[in-house]
Parts: structure tokens; sequence; C-alpha cells
């Protein structure tokens, strides 16, 4: 099953710090729709943190697909912004769950069908 960037409609991101105490941090899409390529290998949008008094900024996002099962994030959320990092991706019946994991943290990013 492929991807199809146009029918997900909404996004959220769960970012947790492996550590000892396993700090989530939860981030939903801002008002702004998603915006799809016209070619449709890529969307963008912007994510905010939930709880504004942690963090107050809005990170931009680009999700991009290489293939049927090759994806990429970009985003100023990580110092380093314009470097693609390859992603996992779940896709179910409700949602895409997009997956990045580092040595001490693992992103999970949900797109969610209308």
């Amino acid at each position: 099953m492929t991807v199809d960037f146009n029918r997900l409609k909404h996004f959220s991101m769960t970012y947790v710090f492996m550590d000892e105490d396993n700090i989530a941090c939860e981030y939903e899409q801002t008002e702004q729709s998603p915006l799809v390529a016209p070619d449709g290998n890529s969307v963008s949008f912007s994510l905010r943190n939930i709880d504004q008094n942690e963090d107050q900024d809005i990170y931009s996002i680009e999700l991009v697909k290489e293939g049927d099962d090759e994806f990429y994030i970009k985003t100023d959320y990580f110092e380093d912004e314009g470097e693609p990092y390859p992603l996992d991706v779940e896709i179910s019946e409700d949602d895409v769950k997009f997956i990045l994991e580092g040595e001490d943290e693992v992103m999970y990013l949900y797109g969610f069908f209308e």
C-alpha cells in the first residue's frame, strides 16, 4: 500500500527523549492546511507544541516521497533543517505513522486520513 499525501488531512507528532525520565513532547498541526506539491511527492505543514508553556515555536515540516516505501523528513525542528532524514512507515486504515529513531530519542509523526 502506498501513501497518498492528498488524503492526509491532519498531522501530529510525538517526540520521546529516552533517558531515565522518558520525556514525551506532543505537537499538533497549526490551523493552516497541509500543502501537497503538484506532483504529489511531498507535503508541507507546520506543528506547534501542545504545551505552549514548554515551547512556543512553530516548526515547518516537509515530508518527501522518493518511492512507494521510501520517505524523508526535512524540518527546522532539527538543527540541520535542510538535511533529509529517512523514515520508517507504518500504514493502517486510519493513519500513517512515520518513524525516525535516533540514539536516545524517537519521533512518531502521524498523518490522519480524511
